[in-house]
C-alpha cells in the first residue's frame, strides 16, 4: 500500500469484549467470550452473537471512517471464523459479515487489514499486565491449536486474498512470548522458536492464495529486538512488524499532565519503531490509544480533553518513522473517551490524521 496507513481497529464486532459493548455482558458474570456462551448456552448465545454482528458495525460507520480520514480498518477475527462446534461449544460463522465489510471498504476506499486474534488455547496477550487471567499461553502446547490457526489462516487467505480491499494478514495479534532472564530464567510465554516456526509456515500458506503487494503481519510481541534475521530471505516479501504502543499500564504508564511525560512517551514510541526498523522489517503501529495517567486530582473535564488532544497528536507525530497505524477503536458503547476513535480524534483537524 502507497498510501501512509491512517486506520482504527474494529475491536469487539467478531470477537465480544466486555469493555466495548458492556450490554453483550450484563449481568452474566463473564469476562471473555468463552464464558459468556457457557453463562447463557449455546443457543441463546449465538442467537445474541447473530443480532450483534448484524448491528455493531454497519456501512454508514465506513463511510464515517472515510469522511474523517481514515483509509484502513484492522479487523481482529477469533480462530472459530468458519463456525466450530464441538462437544461443550458451538460457534456461528462470521465471514458472511467480513464480506460485507470488505464490500463496505471498497466502496468507500479504504483497506481492511484481517487479524486473527485468537486460537484454540489461548495466545496470552502481550499488551496484558501479567496478573491478568488472559495472559495464559497454553495454544503451543494443545494437540491441534497450531493446526487450526494455520487452516484458518489459509481459508482467509484462499477468500480474501485477491480482494481489492484487502490490505493483508496478520498472523497473530500479540502473543505473549517467553524470552530470556538473565542466565538461568526464562519468563512464562510461547517459546520464540515455536513462534518464528509458526510464523514462516503461516507464511508460505497465505502467499499461496495472496499476491505479493498483500501485507503479511507479525507481532513483535513487545519485543522489537528479538527479530533480528528474522525472514531475512529474499523469498519474504512485504512483510511487516506490529508494535502496539500503549502509555496506560504499569512500567508503560505516563502521567501527560506533565511536558517531560508526554516527551517521555514520545521517545519510547521513536526508539520502539527504530528498534523494529533495525531488524529489517518495515513497521505498523497496530494499536495505540489515547489513555495515559492523570495524577492531578484537580485535572478538569475541559483539563482532560486539551491534555489528550495534546498527547494524541504527539504520538501521531511519533509515529513518522513508521508506516501507519490503528487506533484502538473504532467504538465502544459507553464512548468511552481514551479509547473511542469518534470521541478521542473528532477534535483533531482532518490535516493532523493526514
Amino acid at each position: 500500500m502507497a498510501e501512509r496507513i491512517r486506520g482504527v481497529n474494529l475491536s469487539g464486532w467478531f470477537i465480544p469484549e466486555p469493555w466495548v459493548t458492556p450490554s453483550l455482558f450484563a449481568a452474566t458474570g463473564a469476562a471473555n467470550e468463552v464464558e459468556l456462551q457457557q453463562a447463557m448456552g449455546p443457543t441463546v448465545y449465538n442467537e445474541r452473537l447473530r443480532q450483534h454482528y448484524e448491528t455493531f458495525i454497519s456501512e454508514f460507520d465506513f463511510s464515517r471512517m472515510a469522511a474523517i480520514g481514515f483509509n484502513a480498518v484492522r479487523l481482529p477475527v477469533p480462530w472459530y471464523v468458519f463456525g466450530s462446534q464441538d462437544d461443550s461449544l458451538a460457534y456461528i460463522p462470521a465471514v458472511d459479515y467480513i464480506d460485507r465489510a470488505m464490500e463496505w471498504a471498497g466502496k468507500y476506499g479504504m483497506k481492511v487489514l484481517i487479524d486473527l486474534a485468537t486460537v484454540p488455547g489461548g495466545q496470552g496477550d502481550s499488551n496484558e499486565s501479567p496478573t491478568t487471567p488472559e495472559t495464559a499461553a497454553d495454544w503451543h502446547s494443545t494437540t491441534n491449536g497450531r493446526t487450526v490457526a494455520l487452516k484458518v489462516l489459509g481459508r482467509l487467505a484462499e477468500r480474501y486474498g485477491t480482494d481489492d480491499a484487502l490490505l493483508g494478514l496478520e498472523l497473530l495479534d500479540s502473543p505473549i512470548m517467553s524470552v530470556r532472564r538473565g542466565l538461568f530464567n526464562v519468563t512464562s510465554g510461547i517459546p520464540s522458536h515455536y513462534l518464528r516456526n509458526y510464523y514462516r509456515d503461516a507464511y508460505e500458506l497465505v502467499r499461496a492464495h495472496m499476491s505479493e503487494d498483500k501485507m503479511v503481519v507479525f507481532s513483535d510481541s513487545g519485543h522489537p529486538e528479538m527479530w533480528k534475521r528474522f525472514m531475512s530471505g529474499s523469498q519474504y516479501k512485504n512483510v511487516y512488524m506490529d508494535l502496539h504502543l500503549y502509555h496506560y499500564r504499569d512500567d508503560t504508564a505516563i502521567d501527560i499532565t506533565s511536558p517531560k511525560g508526554i516527551s517521555q512517551a514520545v521517545a519510547r514510541n521513536r526508539r520502539l519503531i527504530k528498534t523494529a526498523q533495525s531488524c529489517g522489517f518495515p513497521v505498523i503501529v497496530g494499536e495505540w490509544s489515547a489513555a495515559a495517567v492523570m495524577s492531578s486530582s484537580t485535572v478538569t473535564p475541559e483539563g482532560r480533553d486539551a491534555y489528550e488532544r495534546v498527547f494524541v497528536s504527539s504520538e501521531l507525530a511519533s509515529f513518522a518513522g513508521a508506516a501507519g497505524w490503528f487506533f484502538q477503536t473504532w467504538k465502544t458503547e459507553k464512548r468511552i473517551p481514551s479509547w473511542d476513535a469518534r470521541v478521542a480524534l473528532a477534535p483533531l483537524e482532518r490535516a493532523m490524521i493526514d
